[in-house]
């Protein structure tokens, strides 16, 4: 994942942040036990937002403690215990990771092709690790990354079709193993999360990917430079709030049964965390959130 779908601090409490840095803690120290110590530099704002929603969904035990870690040894900090949830969500960055590793090697050059493929043996043990513990994650990333490799190769110009699929694929992810009623809210969640998330890498990637000729769908869906502004100025920032609209409309479904923190932290990234990481894609100045 990119490290965009964050919390907005300045709009969250005290005791909201106290709790969203204790999952955020909480995942590295469950990436450390399910899927090897080298995961958790792969940690990241995303994917503690894919626990989050896990955790809402399942009604999972919830239970916080304050801990020393290896790197903040000097003061104790909130870490959730290892939970489902967590376990879950550190065996789907494991996988997801080992396809941005392949990425990597693909489309890039010189130190950080070379850095990927010395990355690439321990990142595969870390696939492994997940797959054995639930195959079938493997198999859903397997096969949307084809599906995006393939639309690469056509140098696809609708920027919705390999949106779609990295959207399904999230989508697939969050809902896996949940009962059907839960599996249709999550699979919202994440279609959309994942769109948002594809489209909004590809506006901050689009002059960089134009310099390496790198793919990047807005390349090929707008003639120029200037099109591609246009563009962002008169409609792009309607078709990523409708997809937040989305997220948001499926997030009231869930039945948080009072877990007042888990919910205002989900609602704090997709109201104000996602709107201020989308204005700063835009070239605007962060927002406040409001």
């Amino acid at each position: 994942m990119f490290g965009y779908v964050k919390p907005f601090i300045p709009n969250l409490r005290i005791k909201e942040y106290d709790f969203y840095k204790s999952v955020y803690c909480g995942l590295c120290r469950s990436m450390k036990i399910h899927t090897g110590n080298l995961s958790r530099v792969t940690l990241s704002f995303d994917m503690t937002f894919f626990a989050l929603v896990r955790m809402a969904l399942t009604q999972t035990k919830l239970k916080v403690r304050r801990r020393r870690c290896f790197v903040h040894p000097l003061r104790k900090r909130p870490i959730m215990d290892d939970n489902d949830a967590l376990a879950y969500t550190a065996y789907v960055s494991a996988v997801l990771m080992y396809h941005k590793v392949s990425d990597t090697i693909a489309d890039d050059k010189g130190i950080k092709k070379l850095g990927a493929y010395t990355v690439r043996p321990y990142a595969g043990g870390m696939r492994r690790r997940a797959a054995k513990a639930a195959y079938e994650i493997a198999v859903i990333a397997d096969t949307a990354m084809k599906k995006l490799s393939a639309l690469e190769r056509e140098k696809c110009d609708t920027p919705d079709m390999p949106a779609d699929v990295f959207g399904d694929m999230l989508g697939r992810l969050l809902a896996y193993g949940l009962d059907e009623r839960n599996a249709r809210i999550a699979y919202e969640i994440g279609l959309h999360t994942g769109r948002w998330v594809y489209l909004t890498d590809a506006i901050f990637d689009y002059e960089n990917d134009q310099k390496k000729g790198n793919y990047n769908p807005f390349i090929f869906a707008f003639s120029d430079s200037e099109q591609m502004q246009k563009f962002k100025e008169s409609a792009l920032s309607g078709v990523m709030a409708r997809e937040a609209d989305s997220i948001m409309l499926a997030v009231d479904l869930i039945d948080f049964r009072g877990r007042a923190m888990l919910r205002s932290c989900i609602e704090n990234i997709i109201y104000d965390g996602m709107e201020d990481a989308l204005s700063i894609a835009f070239g605007k100045e962060q927002t406040d959130g409001e």
